[in-house]
């Protein structure tokens, strides 16, 4: 029997209808009904399938006829797949598996491309949502291999409207722009799985050669795509891939743009264009906070690597500095120079180095800010204010003026105290702690600036009150913000008790905390005999509970150098406070 256009009439028929109720009618679907049109498809595909395989007995099997009509077969029973898991009924990948098996004999025919790399990317998809990674990657990896060897021996792969016509109707071009697509959804789910495998370097690769296709093949949502250029930049700015995470968050920013000429102001409709309008802000502040991590980076990296320059290693060599990496892969056709030369791609040297990452950073927060505002967003406003406070920590750290130093870590944790002062810490706890602890950590850097200026003074002339007041307060407040983060794990101050339930990552910044507190008590400078004494007890109290909480095999090896400190001061604290004990009996 010879197939002809006007036997597959039906068929196309059905099979066209169905793909608009998909495709138009679902989207008007009511909420108590979200799946009538995807019923109403399926039903109008399984009755096109009967058509097909009353027409299929008729057929020598090894024809080239045959093998058309199988593709049409496993294109429908595909669809009835896709339908059945959407609408999240069981049997979808058992008719994916059946189209699969229906096309094995026709492996490498151009009427069977498409369809067989389509489906071996549903059963793909399909495996990854269920958590299977191991099969999704041998799904993908077999569309993969069509793809490569599609284009390398150069065939010419079909679309379904190419099917249902004659061989004159073919549409030149269309199946291989068809498979191109198709092979960027393979590529883009080898992404997520080699994710989900803790492959991560390739998953960047995959996710890079995705976001490559997209553009190329002009197959992108201009959100969705900014997104996903500024996520894979924080894969490469730890590594210290510093050009290639700059290009991508360029890339993301410059599409954002288009993003605002190309659609948002296009739009006539009031409602909508307010709606896409907050969309591009809402994502602009997330790609702002991208760029403020990558600059967090720079100047974080930059500092350890100052400070481990001049530190011999295990073999008493000094270790080579460390380089950013200037290996990337560009996105072709894209202009990003005036995005790229906002911010540098190499570690900083100098104070006015670093000030010019800080600032950048800084302006993409304060963007940042006005999106996620305390009254609407407030704890993304909060994790904002400790990011500009991590700005001004880090930059302290190239200033080598005293004064301007202690200013940049007063600014800092200004930003630290309104995040306590907004939050409510029952609620925001986490963020809470954070602060506290790095509010202790700020202001007893501040007095370890003041006490260094006050043995400069020392040598020269007698301290003043003002600067021996200043010491105090520093002291007290550092004392004060260690001690809400040790409360709000519910240990009580008397005692400092750990309850049962800490675990080791909550263990070390709390005996951390307590070697902070011993160390400060110790610092408070007062003529009061009976302060010097409370004083000097507390310090004792806090570093013997930091030396006993050592004990513990996990926290051990993670304080090596704080324990010989704790124990030297444990043994001379008690002579001290005896013999405080002994002038206020003698006075």
């Amino acid at each position: 029997m010879k197939v002809t256009k006007e036997n597959l009439s039906d068929i196309r028929e059905d099979y066209e209808k169905a793909h608009r109720y998909i495709d138009e009618e679902s989207k008007n679907d009511p909420p108590t009904e979200p799946f009538r049109s995807h019923y109403t498809a399926r039903d109008l595909l399984n009755s096109a399938l009967r058509k097909l395989k009353t027409l299929s007995e008729a057929l020598d099997q090894d024809s080239e006829v045959a093998t058309t009509v199988r593709c049409i077969h496993a294109n429908i029973l595909k669809d009835i797949g896709k339908i059945t898991i959407f609408v999240e009924e069981p049997r979808g990948e058992v008719l994916l598996k059946e189209a699969l098996e229906l096309i094995e004999k026709d492996n490498g025919k151009e009427p069977a491309i498409n369809v067989h790399i389509e489906i071996l990317n549903q059963l793909g998809i399909m495996a990854c949502n269920l958590s299977n990674f191991a099969e999704s990657k041998q799904y993908l990896d077999q569309a993969k291999d069509i793809y490569c060897e599609t284009k390398e021996l150069d065939r010419q792969p079909l679309t379904m409207a190419d099917l249902f016509g004659t061989k004159e109707e073919v549409e030149k071009g269309k199946g291989l722009k068809l498979l191109e697509s198709n092979h960027t959804l393979t590529l883009y789910y080898l992404a997520q799985v080699f994710g989900f495998l803790d492959n991560l370097a390739d998953s960047a690769r995959y996710c890079h050669m995705t976001l490559r296709r997209q553009l190329e093949y002009n197959e992108f949502e201009h959100v969705d795509w900014a997104l996903n250029a500024a996520t894979l930049s924080q894969f490469y700015f730890p590594k210290n891939h510093l050009s290639q995470a700059r290009h991508l968050l360029a890339a993301s920013t410059f599409m954002l743009n288009r993003y605002e000429t190309e659609v948002v102001e296009k739009i006539t409709n009031p409602a909508e264009r307010a709606e896409k309008e907050e969309t591009l802000r809402y994502r602009m502040a997330d790609v702002g906070r991208c760029w403020a991590k990558y600059g967090l980076h720079i100047l974080c990296a930059s500092k350890e690597r100052l400070s481990a320059d001049d530190e011999p290693n295990e073999r008493g060599e000094i270790a080579a500095p460390l380089t950013p990496v200037k290996k990337m892969d560009r996105f072709v056709g894209l202009d990003l120079a005036a995005y790229e030369g906002q911010v540098t791609d190499e570690f900083c040297l100098t104070f006015d180095d670093a000030k010019l990452v800080m600032l950048n950073s800084l302006s993409w927060l304060n963007k940042a800010k006005e999106y996620y505002t305390k009254e609407t967003e407030a704890s993304q406003y909060a994790k904002i204010l400790q990011d500009i406070a991590s700005l001004y920590k880090h930059l302290a750290f190239f200033e080598e003026d005293d004064g301007n130093q202690c200013k940049l870590f007063k600014r800092g944790a200004d930003q630290l105290e309104e995040i306590v002062e907004i939050l409510n810490a029952t609620y925001y706890q986490t963020i809470c702690r954070e602060a506290w602890y790095e509010l202790g950590l700020t202001y007893s850097n501040m007095l370890n600036v003041k006490l260094s200026q006050l043995d400069e003074m020392q040598a020269k002339d007698r301290p003043t009150p003002h600067a021996l007041n200043k010491i105090n307060h520093l002291s007290e407040k550092s004392i004060r913000n260690f001690k809400k983060f040790i409360e709000s794990y519910k240990i009580e101050l008397d005692t400092l008790e750990l309850p049962e339930t800490i675990d080791a990552d909550e263990m070390q910044p709390i005996l951390y905390a307590f070697f902070h507190i011993g160390r400060l008590y110790y610092r408070i400078i007062t003529p009061d005999k009976r302060l010097k004494l409370q004083n000097t007890e507390n310090s004792l109290f806090y570093y013997s509970r930091f030396v006993e909480c050592c004990q513990d095999e996990r926290m051990r090896p993670l304080f090596a150098q704080e324990l010989g400190v704790c124990k030297e001061m444990i043994s001379l604290l008690p002579l001290k406070v005896e013999k405080l004990k002994n002038e206020m009996a003698e006075g």
